[in-house]
Protein backbone atom coordinates (compact mmCIF):
# COMPACT_ATOMS: atom_id res chain seq x y z
CA UNK A 1 0.00 0.00 0.00
CA UNK A 2 2.81 2.37 0.93
CA UNK A 3 4.65 1.59 -2.30
CA UNK A 4 1.54 2.45 -4.29
CA UNK A 5 1.15 5.75 -2.40
CA UNK A 6 4.81 6.62 -2.96
CA UNK A 7 4.49 5.79 -6.66
CA UNK A 8 1.35 7.93 -6.98
CA UNK A 9 3.04 10.79 -5.16
CA UNK A 10 6.10 10.60 -7.41
CA UNK A 11 3.89 10.53 -10.51
CA UNK A 12 2.03 13.61 -9.29
CA UNK A 13 5.31 15.42 -8.64
CA UNK A 14 6.61 14.51 -12.10
CA UNK A 15 3.38 15.69 -13.70
CA UNK A 16 3.56 18.98 -11.80
CA UNK A 17 7.13 19.52 -12.97
CA UNK A 18 6.13 18.64 -16.52
CA UNK A 19 3.22 21.09 -16.41
CA UNK A 20 5.51 23.87 -15.22
CA UNK A 21 8.05 23.01 -17.91
CA UNK A 22 5.34 23.04 -20.58
CA UNK A 23 4.09 26.46 -19.49
CA UNK A 24 7.60 27.96 -19.34
CA UNK A 25 8.64 26.56 -22.71
CA UNK A 26 5.32 27.57 -24.26
CA UNK A 27 5.75 31.11 -22.98
CA UNK A 28 9.23 31.30 -24.49
CA UNK A 29 7.90 29.84 -27.73
CA UNK A 30 5.04 32.36 -27.84
CA UNK A 31 7.42 35.26 -27.22
CA UNK A 32 9.52 34.05 -30.15
CA UNK A 33 6.30 33.64 -32.13
CA UNK A 34 5.47 37.28 -31.43
CA UNK A 35 8.89 38.31 -32.63
CA UNK A 36 8.37 36.20 -35.77
CA UNK A 37 5.03 37.83 -36.56
CA UNK A 38 6.39 41.31 -35.83
CA UNK A 39 9.29 40.75 -38.20
CA UNK A 40 6.97 39.32 -40.85
CA UNK A 41 4.55 42.24 -40.72
CA UNK A 42 7.46 44.69 -40.59
CA UNK A 43 9.15 43.27 -43.70
CA UNK A 44 6.09 42.27 -45.74
CA UNK A 45 3.20 44.36 -44.30
CA UNK A 46 -0.40 43.31 -44.97
CA UNK A 47 -0.47 43.04 -48.74
CA UNK A 48 -0.59 40.51 -51.56
CA UNK A 49 2.52 38.57 -50.48
CA UNK A 50 1.46 38.11 -46.86
CA UNK A 51 -2.11 37.26 -47.85
CA UNK A 52 -0.76 34.61 -50.25
CA UNK A 53 1.73 33.24 -47.71
CA UNK A 54 -0.84 33.07 -44.90
CA UNK A 55 -3.34 31.35 -47.20
CA UNK A 56 -0.75 28.82 -48.43
CA UNK A 57 0.42 28.20 -44.86
CA UNK A 58 -3.19 27.62 -43.88
CA UNK A 59 -3.51 25.06 -46.69
CA UNK A 60 -0.33 23.13 -45.82
CA UNK A 61 -0.96 23.46 -42.07
CA UNK A 62 -4.40 22.00 -42.50
CA UNK A 63 -2.74 18.81 -43.71
CA UNK A 64 0.49 18.82 -41.69
CA UNK A 65 -0.93 19.79 -38.30
CA UNK A 66 -3.80 17.33 -38.46
CA UNK A 67 -1.31 14.60 -39.36
CA UNK A 68 0.80 15.49 -36.32
CA UNK A 69 -2.18 15.75 -33.98
CA UNK A 70 -3.96 12.66 -35.32
CA UNK A 71 -0.89 10.45 -34.94
CA UNK A 72 -0.06 11.76 -31.46
CA UNK A 73 -3.65 11.43 -30.24
CA UNK A 74 -4.07 7.83 -31.48
CA UNK A 75 -0.52 6.77 -30.60
CA UNK A 76 -0.93 7.21 -26.83
CA UNK A 77 -4.04 4.97 -26.53
CA UNK A 78 -2.26 2.46 -28.80
CA UNK A 79 0.77 2.30 -26.51
CA UNK A 80 -1.50 1.98 -23.45
CA UNK A 81 -3.13 -1.03 -25.11
CA UNK A 82 0.25 -2.58 -26.05
CA UNK A 83 1.52 -2.26 -22.48
CA UNK A 84 -1.67 -3.78 -21.10
CA UNK A 85 -1.70 -6.78 -23.46
CA UNK A 86 2.01 -7.41 -24.17
CA UNK A 87 3.96 -5.46 -21.56
CA UNK A 88 6.82 -3.04 -22.25
CA UNK A 89 8.93 -5.47 -24.27
CA UNK A 90 7.29 -4.79 -27.66
CA UNK A 91 6.62 -1.06 -27.30
CA UNK A 92 9.69 -0.08 -29.35
CA UNK A 93 8.73 -2.47 -32.14
CA UNK A 94 5.19 -1.10 -32.52
CA UNK A 95 6.40 2.51 -32.12
CA UNK A 96 8.97 2.13 -34.92
CA UNK A 97 6.41 0.44 -37.12
CA UNK A 98 4.06 3.38 -36.52
CA UNK A 99 6.90 5.71 -37.53
CA UNK A 100 7.58 3.87 -40.80
CA UNK A 101 3.94 3.70 -41.83
CA UNK A 102 3.38 7.35 -40.85
CA UNK A 103 6.27 8.49 -43.06
CA UNK A 104 4.81 6.58 -46.00
CA UNK A 105 1.36 8.04 -45.35
CA UNK A 106 2.90 11.53 -45.10
CA UNK A 107 4.70 11.09 -48.44
CA UNK A 108 1.46 9.99 -50.12
CA UNK A 109 -0.41 12.98 -48.68
CA UNK A 110 2.38 15.29 -49.91
CA UNK A 111 2.02 14.04 -53.48
CA UNK A 112 -1.76 14.32 -53.30
CA UNK A 113 -1.43 17.87 -51.94
CA UNK A 114 0.88 18.92 -54.78
CA UNK A 115 -1.36 17.40 -57.48
CA UNK A 116 -4.57 18.84 -56.08
CA UNK A 117 -3.11 22.20 -54.96
CA UNK A 118 -5.38 24.19 -57.34
CA UNK A 119 -8.44 22.73 -55.59
CA UNK A 120 -6.95 23.24 -52.13
CA UNK A 121 -6.06 26.86 -52.90
CA UNK A 122 -9.59 27.47 -54.17
CA UNK A 123 -10.85 26.34 -50.78
CA UNK A 124 -8.69 28.85 -48.89
CA UNK A 125 -8.36 31.66 -51.44
CA UNK A 126 -11.07 31.31 -54.04
CA UNK A 127 -11.83 35.03 -53.79
CA UNK A 128 -8.27 36.17 -54.56
CA UNK A 129 -7.45 38.00 -57.76
CA UNK A 130 -5.31 36.13 -60.31
CA UNK A 131 -1.99 37.48 -59.06
CA UNK A 132 -2.60 36.54 -55.43
CA UNK A 133 -4.18 33.19 -56.37
CA UNK A 134 -1.23 32.13 -58.55
CA UNK A 135 1.29 33.12 -55.89
CA UNK A 136 -0.71 31.21 -53.24
CA UNK A 137 -0.72 28.08 -55.40
CA UNK A 138 3.04 28.33 -55.99
CA UNK A 139 3.76 28.69 -52.28
CA UNK A 140 1.35 25.87 -51.40
CA UNK A 141 3.14 23.42 -53.71
CA UNK A 142 6.51 24.47 -52.32
CA UNK A 143 5.34 23.92 -48.74
CA UNK A 144 3.68 20.50 -49.08
CA UNK A 145 6.76 18.39 -48.05
CA UNK A 146 6.21 19.70 -44.52
CA UNK A 147 3.59 16.92 -44.14
CA UNK A 148 6.29 14.20 -44.12
CA UNK A 149 8.22 15.81 -41.29
CA UNK A 150 4.98 16.52 -39.43
CA UNK A 151 4.22 12.77 -39.49
CA UNK A 152 7.61 12.05 -37.90
CA UNK A 153 6.96 14.80 -35.34
CA UNK A 154 3.60 13.24 -34.43
CA UNK A 155 5.16 9.86 -33.61
CA UNK A 156 7.99 11.42 -31.61
CA UNK A 157 5.50 13.49 -29.64
CA UNK A 158 3.47 10.36 -28.89
CA UNK A 159 6.58 8.48 -27.74
CA UNK A 160 7.54 11.23 -25.31
CA UNK A 161 4.08 11.92 -23.91
CA UNK A 162 3.22 8.24 -23.51
CA UNK A 163 6.24 7.95 -21.20
CA UNK A 164 5.40 11.09 -19.23
CA UNK A 165 8.01 13.37 -20.86
CA UNK A 166 6.12 16.59 -21.63
CA UNK A 167 8.77 19.29 -21.35
CA UNK A 168 10.48 18.59 -24.67
CA UNK A 169 7.22 18.55 -26.63
CA UNK A 170 6.30 21.89 -25.09
CA UNK A 171 9.64 23.35 -26.16
CA UNK A 172 9.39 22.56 -29.89
CA UNK A 173 8.00 26.03 -30.78
CA UNK A 174 11.40 27.40 -29.79
CA UNK A 175 13.45 25.83 -32.63
CA UNK A 176 10.53 26.36 -35.02
CA UNK A 177 10.34 30.10 -34.37
CA UNK A 178 14.13 30.41 -34.24
CA UNK A 179 14.36 29.22 -37.86
CA UNK A 180 11.73 31.76 -38.93
CA UNK A 181 13.47 34.60 -37.10
CA UNK A 182 16.90 33.76 -38.54
CA UNK A 183 15.42 33.78 -42.03
CA UNK A 184 13.44 37.01 -41.58
CA UNK A 185 16.38 38.90 -40.12
CA UNK A 186 19.14 37.60 -42.37
CA UNK A 187 17.68 36.29 -45.62
CA UNK A 188 14.19 37.70 -46.27
CA UNK A 189 15.44 40.69 -48.25
CA UNK A 190 17.27 38.33 -50.63
CA UNK A 191 14.86 35.39 -51.03
CA UNK A 192 11.52 37.07 -50.27
CA UNK A 193 8.24 35.27 -49.63
CA UNK A 194 9.29 32.08 -51.49
CA UNK A 195 12.22 31.71 -49.12
CA UNK A 196 9.86 32.14 -46.17
CA UNK A 197 7.91 29.11 -47.41
CA UNK A 198 11.11 27.03 -47.50
CA UNK A 199 11.89 28.29 -44.00
CA UNK A 200 8.48 27.01 -42.83
CA UNK A 201 9.54 23.48 -43.85
CA UNK A 202 12.98 23.78 -42.28
CA UNK A 203 11.28 24.99 -39.07
CA UNK A 204 9.46 21.66 -38.72
CA UNK A 205 12.67 19.78 -39.56
CA UNK A 206 14.29 21.68 -36.69
CA UNK A 207 11.53 20.42 -34.38
CA UNK A 208 12.20 16.81 -35.43
CA UNK A 209 15.95 17.22 -34.86
CA UNK A 210 15.22 18.76 -31.47
CA UNK A 211 13.02 15.84 -30.32
CA UNK A 212 15.24 13.01 -31.60
CA UNK A 213 17.75 12.98 -28.70
CA UNK A 214 14.89 13.48 -26.23
CA UNK A 215 13.17 10.29 -27.43
CA UNK A 216 16.48 8.42 -27.09
CA UNK A 217 16.76 9.58 -23.47
CA UNK A 218 13.42 7.95 -22.67
CA UNK A 219 14.94 4.59 -23.60
CA UNK A 220 13.39 4.38 -27.05
CA UNK A 221 15.55 2.53 -29.58
CA UNK A 222 15.11 3.22 -33.29
CA UNK A 223 15.33 0.34 -35.77
CA UNK A 224 13.65 -0.25 -39.14
CA UNK A 225 10.26 -1.96 -39.05
CA UNK A 226 7.67 -2.31 -41.78
CA UNK A 227 4.66 -4.40 -40.88
CA UNK A 228 1.35 -3.17 -42.37
CA UNK A 229 -0.42 -6.10 -40.65
CA UNK A 230 0.48 -4.91 -37.14
CA UNK A 231 -2.90 -5.03 -35.37
CA UNK A 232 -2.06 -2.22 -32.97
CA UNK A 233 -0.83 0.20 -35.62
CA UNK A 234 -3.69 -0.70 -37.94
CA UNK A 235 -6.15 0.01 -35.14
CA UNK A 236 -4.43 3.34 -34.39
CA UNK A 237 -4.42 4.34 -38.06
CA UNK A 238 -8.07 3.35 -38.35
CA UNK A 239 -8.86 5.58 -35.38
CA UNK A 240 -6.77 8.37 -36.90
CA UNK A 241 -9.03 8.65 -39.95
CA UNK A 242 -11.83 10.50 -38.12
CA UNK A 243 -9.31 12.13 -35.77
CA UNK A 244 -7.64 13.76 -38.78
CA UNK A 245 -10.71 15.94 -39.11
CA UNK A 246 -11.89 16.40 -35.54
CA UNK A 247 -8.54 17.47 -34.03
CA UNK A 248 -8.08 20.07 -36.77
CA UNK A 249 -11.53 21.58 -36.54
CA UNK A 250 -10.22 25.04 -35.65
CA UNK A 251 -7.73 24.95 -38.53
CA UNK A 252 -10.45 23.82 -40.89
CA UNK A 253 -12.77 26.57 -39.70
CA UNK A 254 -9.97 29.11 -40.05
CA UNK A 255 -9.42 27.84 -43.60
CA UNK A 256 -13.10 28.49 -44.28
CA UNK A 257 -12.72 31.93 -42.75
CA UNK A 258 -9.73 32.54 -45.02
CA UNK A 259 -11.86 31.60 -48.02
CA UNK A 260 -14.54 34.12 -47.04
CA UNK A 261 -11.89 36.74 -46.23
CA UNK A 262 -10.25 36.36 -49.63
CA UNK A 263 -13.36 37.91 -51.21
CA UNK A 264 -12.92 41.08 -49.15
CA UNK A 265 -10.29 43.80 -49.48
CA UNK A 266 -6.55 43.11 -49.61
CA UNK A 267 -5.13 42.60 -46.12
CA UNK A 268 -8.22 40.96 -44.64
CA UNK A 269 -6.61 37.50 -44.57
CA UNK A 270 -3.64 38.93 -42.67
CA UNK A 271 -5.86 40.81 -40.18
CA UNK A 272 -7.80 37.66 -39.36
CA UNK A 273 -4.64 35.54 -39.19
CA UNK A 274 -2.95 37.88 -36.70
CA UNK A 275 -6.05 38.27 -34.52
CA UNK A 276 -6.55 34.51 -34.45
CA UNK A 277 -2.95 33.95 -33.38
CA UNK A 278 -3.37 36.48 -30.57
CA UNK A 279 -6.56 34.73 -29.49
CA UNK A 280 -4.79 31.37 -29.34
CA UNK A 281 -1.95 32.72 -27.19
CA UNK A 282 -3.52 31.54 -23.93
CA UNK A 283 -4.50 28.21 -25.47
CA UNK A 284 -0.95 27.65 -26.70
CA UNK A 285 0.70 28.48 -23.38
CA UNK A 286 -1.56 27.17 -20.63
CA UNK A 287 -4.38 25.09 -22.07
CA UNK A 288 -2.11 22.93 -24.24
CA UNK A 289 -0.14 22.08 -21.10
CA UNK A 290 -3.31 21.00 -19.31
CA UNK A 291 -4.63 18.85 -22.17
CA UNK A 292 -1.25 17.30 -22.99
CA UNK A 293 -0.76 16.13 -19.42
CA UNK A 294 -4.39 15.14 -18.89
CA UNK A 295 -4.54 12.93 -22.00
CA UNK A 296 -2.27 10.08 -20.80
CA UNK A 297 -4.03 10.16 -17.41
CA UNK A 298 -7.47 9.99 -19.03
CA UNK A 299 -6.31 7.19 -21.36
CA UNK A 300 -5.01 5.18 -18.41
CA UNK A 301 -8.18 5.56 -16.30
CA UNK A 302 -10.70 4.92 -19.07
CA UNK A 303 -8.73 2.04 -20.64
CA UNK A 304 -8.74 0.35 -17.22
CA UNK A 305 -12.49 0.98 -16.87
CA UNK A 306 -11.96 3.35 -13.94
CA UNK A 307 -14.65 5.87 -14.93
CA UNK A 308 -14.80 7.47 -11.48
CA UNK A 309 -11.19 8.67 -11.58
CA UNK A 310 -11.53 9.50 -15.28
CA UNK A 311 -14.52 11.77 -14.58
CA UNK A 312 -12.66 13.45 -11.71
CA UNK A 313 -9.64 14.15 -13.93
CA UNK A 314 -11.89 15.54 -16.64
CA UNK A 315 -13.81 17.74 -14.19
CA UNK A 316 -10.62 19.22 -12.76
CA UNK A 317 -9.34 19.93 -16.28
CA UNK A 318 -12.60 21.64 -17.33
CA UNK A 319 -12.69 23.90 -14.28
CA UNK A 320 -9.00 24.76 -14.63
CA UNK A 321 -9.47 25.69 -18.29
CA UNK A 322 -12.40 27.98 -17.45
CA UNK A 323 -10.37 29.57 -14.64
CA UNK A 324 -7.72 30.57 -17.18
CA UNK A 325 -9.64 31.28 -20.37
CA UNK A 326 -12.64 33.29 -19.12
CA UNK A 327 -10.54 36.19 -17.77
CA UNK A 328 -8.30 35.92 -20.83
CA UNK A 329 -11.38 36.36 -23.04
CA UNK A 330 -12.48 39.50 -21.18
CA UNK A 331 -8.93 40.87 -21.25
CA UNK A 332 -8.58 40.35 -25.00
CA UNK A 333 -11.90 42.08 -25.67
CA UNK A 334 -11.16 45.08 -23.45
CA UNK A 335 -7.49 45.52 -24.41
CA UNK A 336 -7.57 44.33 -28.04
CA UNK A 337 -6.58 47.73 -29.47
CA UNK A 338 -3.42 48.33 -27.37
CA UNK A 339 -2.41 44.66 -27.64
CA UNK A 340 -2.45 44.74 -31.46
CA UNK A 341 -0.82 48.18 -31.68
CA UNK A 342 2.00 47.26 -29.34
CA UNK A 343 2.58 43.91 -31.04
CA UNK A 344 2.40 44.85 -34.72
CA UNK A 345 2.08 48.60 -35.39
CA UNK A 346 5.38 49.30 -37.13
CA UNK A 347 7.02 49.16 -40.55
CA UNK A 348 4.54 48.39 -43.33
CA UNK A 349 1.79 47.45 -40.87
CA UNK A 350 -0.32 50.63 -40.65
CA UNK A 351 -2.73 52.07 -38.07
CA UNK A 352 -5.62 51.05 -40.32
CA UNK A 353 -4.31 47.45 -40.31
CA UNK A 354 -4.06 47.55 -36.51
CA UNK A 355 -7.62 48.88 -36.14
CA UNK A 356 -9.09 46.17 -38.38
CA UNK A 357 -7.09 43.43 -36.64
CA UNK A 358 -8.22 44.62 -33.19
CA UNK A 359 -11.86 44.56 -34.32
CA UNK A 360 -11.67 40.91 -35.38
CA UNK A 361 -9.78 39.97 -32.19
CA UNK A 362 -12.74 41.10 -30.05
CA UNK A 363 -14.97 38.57 -31.81
CA UNK A 364 -12.38 35.76 -32.02
CA UNK A 365 -11.87 36.06 -28.26
CA UNK A 366 -15.42 34.77 -27.73
CA UNK A 367 -14.27 31.35 -28.97
CA UNK A 368 -11.28 30.96 -26.64
CA UNK A 369 -12.95 29.04 -23.80
CA UNK A 370 -14.91 26.81 -26.18
CA UNK A 371 -11.81 26.00 -28.27
CA UNK A 372 -9.89 25.11 -25.12
CA UNK A 373 -12.67 22.90 -23.77
CA UNK A 374 -13.01 21.24 -27.17
CA UNK A 375 -9.36 20.16 -27.02
CA UNK A 376 -9.92 18.50 -23.65
CA UNK A 377 -13.28 16.92 -24.48
CA UNK A 378 -11.93 15.43 -27.70
CA UNK A 379 -9.20 13.73 -25.70
CA UNK A 380 -11.81 12.30 -23.35
CA UNK A 381 -13.53 10.74 -26.36
CA UNK A 382 -10.20 9.40 -27.70
CA UNK A 383 -9.45 7.91 -24.29
CA UNK A 384 -12.76 6.07 -24.60
CA UNK A 385 -11.66 4.79 -28.04
CA UNK A 386 -14.45 6.87 -29.60
CA UNK A 387 -13.29 8.90 -32.59
CA UNK A 388 -16.62 9.01 -34.41
CA UNK A 389 -18.47 11.35 -32.03
CA UNK A 390 -15.84 14.14 -32.21
CA UNK A 391 -15.90 13.78 -35.99
CA UNK A 392 -19.67 14.28 -36.15
CA UNK A 393 -19.56 17.24 -33.75
CA UNK A 394 -16.71 18.76 -35.76
CA UNK A 395 -18.76 18.43 -38.94
CA UNK A 396 -21.63 20.26 -37.22
CA UNK A 397 -19.22 23.03 -36.22
CA UNK A 398 -17.98 23.44 -39.79
CA UNK A 399 -21.50 23.63 -41.21
CA UNK A 400 -22.51 26.20 -38.58
CA UNK A 401 -19.37 28.23 -39.27
CA UNK A 402 -20.15 28.38 -43.01
CA UNK A 403 -23.75 29.42 -42.34
CA UNK A 404 -22.82 32.08 -39.79
CA UNK A 405 -20.02 33.43 -41.98
CA UNK A 406 -22.35 33.77 -44.96
CA UNK A 407 -24.84 35.69 -42.80
CA UNK A 408 -22.63 37.97 -40.72
CA UNK A 409 -20.09 38.91 -43.40
CA UNK A 410 -22.87 40.87 -45.14
CA UNK A 411 -23.47 43.08 -42.11
CA UNK A 412 -20.14 43.53 -40.32
CA UNK A 413 -17.54 42.38 -42.88
CA UNK A 414 -14.47 40.55 -41.59
CA UNK A 415 -15.70 40.89 -37.99
CA UNK A 416 -18.62 38.68 -38.96
CA UNK A 417 -16.19 35.95 -40.00
CA UNK A 418 -14.65 35.92 -36.51
CA UNK A 419 -18.08 36.06 -34.86
CA UNK A 420 -19.31 33.15 -36.98
CA UNK A 421 -16.45 30.92 -35.86
CA UNK A 422 -17.01 31.84 -32.21
CA UNK A 423 -20.71 31.01 -32.32
CA UNK A 424 -20.12 27.73 -34.16
CA UNK A 425 -17.41 26.65 -31.70
CA UNK A 426 -19.49 27.42 -28.61
CA UNK A 427 -22.53 25.56 -29.94
CA UNK A 428 -20.48 22.48 -30.89
CA UNK A 429 -18.82 22.34 -27.44
CA UNK A 430 -22.23 22.52 -25.76
CA UNK A 431 -23.33 19.57 -27.92
CA UNK A 432 -20.14 17.70 -27.00
CA UNK A 433 -20.90 18.10 -23.29
CA UNK A 434 -24.43 16.80 -23.75
CA UNK A 435 -23.31 13.71 -25.68
CA UNK A 436 -20.47 12.96 -23.24
CA UNK A 437 -22.90 13.25 -20.31
CA UNK A 438 -24.91 10.36 -21.76
CA UNK A 439 -21.75 8.38 -22.53
CA UNK A 440 -19.97 8.41 -19.16
CA UNK A 441 -22.79 9.37 -16.80
CA UNK A 442 -22.54 11.94 -14.00
CA UNK A 443 -19.53 14.19 -14.53
CA UNK A 444 -19.99 17.04 -12.04
CA UNK A 445 -21.92 19.25 -14.45
CA UNK A 446 -23.22 21.61 -11.77
CA UNK A 447 -19.66 22.27 -10.63
CA UNK A 448 -18.93 23.53 -14.17
CA UNK A 449 -21.89 25.91 -14.04
CA UNK A 450 -20.90 27.25 -10.62
CA UNK A 451 -17.30 27.70 -11.74
CA UNK A 452 -18.43 29.44 -14.95
CA UNK A 453 -20.60 31.94 -13.05
CA UNK A 454 -17.95 32.69 -10.41
CA UNK A 455 -15.14 33.01 -12.98
CA UNK A 456 -17.27 35.26 -15.20
CA UNK A 457 -18.22 37.60 -12.33
CA UNK A 458 -14.57 37.90 -11.26
CA UNK A 459 -13.45 38.40 -14.87
CA UNK A 460 -16.01 41.16 -15.55
CA UNK A 461 -14.87 43.11 -12.48
CA UNK A 462 -11.29 42.60 -13.64
CA UNK A 463 -12.25 43.83 -17.14
CA UNK A 464 -13.74 47.06 -15.76
CA UNK A 465 -10.50 47.71 -13.90
CA UNK A 466 -8.43 47.05 -17.06
CA UNK A 467 -10.49 49.44 -19.17
CA UNK A 468 -10.58 52.30 -16.67
CA UNK A 469 -6.95 52.01 -15.60
CA UNK A 470 -5.23 51.52 -18.97
CA UNK A 471 -7.19 54.05 -21.01
CA UNK A 472 -7.31 56.46 -18.08
CA UNK A 473 -3.52 56.41 -17.78
CA UNK A 474 -3.09 56.78 -21.56
CA UNK A 475 -5.32 59.88 -21.59
CA UNK A 476 -3.14 61.44 -18.92
CA UNK A 477 0.01 60.92 -20.99
CA UNK A 478 0.74 63.30 -23.90
CA UNK A 479 0.56 61.48 -27.24
CA UNK A 480 4.20 62.23 -28.02
CA UNK A 481 5.35 60.50 -24.82
CA UNK A 482 3.27 57.38 -25.42
CA UNK A 483 6.00 55.32 -27.08
CA UNK A 484 5.59 51.61 -27.74
CA UNK A 485 7.80 50.80 -24.75
CA UNK A 486 5.78 53.11 -22.48
CA UNK A 487 2.49 51.56 -23.58
CA UNK A 488 3.92 48.07 -23.14
CA UNK A 489 5.04 48.80 -19.58
CA UNK A 490 1.66 50.31 -18.72
CA UNK A 491 -0.12 47.34 -20.27
CA UNK A 492 2.00 44.82 -18.36
CA UNK A 493 1.45 46.63 -15.04
CA UNK A 494 -2.30 46.81 -15.63
CA UNK A 495 -2.45 43.11 -16.58
CA UNK A 496 -0.37 42.11 -13.54
CA UNK A 497 -2.67 44.00 -11.14
CA UNK A 498 -5.72 42.66 -13.00
CA UNK A 499 -4.54 39.08 -12.43
CA UNK A 500 -4.21 39.76 -8.70
CA UNK A 501 -7.69 41.30 -8.62
CA UNK A 502 -9.15 38.34 -10.49
CA UNK A 503 -7.45 35.88 -8.15
CA UNK A 504 -8.60 37.75 -5.04
CA UNK A 505 -12.23 37.97 -6.18
CA UNK A 506 -12.19 34.30 -7.23
CA UNK A 507 -10.88 33.36 -3.79
CA UNK A 508 -13.62 35.38 -2.08
CA UNK A 509 -16.24 33.73 -4.32
CA UNK A 510 -14.92 30.32 -3.31
CA UNK A 511 -13.35 29.11 -6.56
CA UNK A 512 -11.84 25.77 -5.54
CA UNK A 513 -8.82 25.84 -7.87
CA UNK A 514 -7.68 29.22 -6.51
CA UNK A 515 -8.01 28.04 -2.93
CA UNK A 516 -6.11 24.88 -3.79
CA UNK A 517 -3.32 27.00 -5.29
CA UNK A 518 -3.15 29.15 -2.14
CA UNK A 519 -2.93 26.02 0.02
CA UNK A 520 -0.09 24.62 -2.09
CA UNK A 521 1.82 27.91 -1.84
CA UNK A 522 1.28 28.06 1.95
CA UNK A 523 2.48 24.47 2.32
CA UNK A 524 5.62 25.21 0.33
CA UNK A 525 6.29 28.38 2.31
CA UNK A 526 5.69 26.46 5.54
CA UNK A 527 8.15 23.72 4.57
CA UNK A 528 10.74 26.32 3.55
CA UNK A 529 10.33 28.17 6.86
CA UNK A 530 10.60 24.95 8.91
CA UNK A 531 13.72 23.98 6.96
CA UNK A 532 15.33 27.36 7.70
CA UNK A 533 14.48 27.07 11.41
CA UNK A 534 15.91 23.55 11.61
CA UNK A 535 19.15 24.77 10.06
Amino acid sequence: MKKREIKTKNEAQNLSKSAMALVIFAMVGKVLGFVREQLKTNYFGAGIETDAFNASLRATSLLSMIVTAAIANTFIPMISRVRKEEGDDTVNYHSNNMLSLSIIAGAIMTLIGIVFSPIIVKLVGGGFNDETFNLTMKLTRMGMPVIIFSAILGVMTGILQSKGYFGATGAIPIPLNAVYIIYLVGLSSKFGIEGLTIASILAVVAEVIFLYPETKRTGHKYFPVFNPKDKYVRHALALSAPVLFSVAINDFNIMINTRFASSLQTGTVTWLNLSNQMNLLVLGIFVSAITSIAFPILSKHFSEGNYTEGRKSMAFGVRLIMLITIPATIGLIVLSQPIIEIAFLRGKFTQFDADQTAMSLKFYALSLTALSLSNLLNRVYYSLQDTTTPLIISAISVVLNIIFNAIFIRFIGHRGIALGLSLATNISVFISFLVLRKKIGHFYGYSYLRAFIKNTVAALIMGVFCYISYFGIMKAIPALDASTLTRLLILLIVVFIAIIIYGAISYILGVGEIRMLIEVINQKLGRTKNKELSE
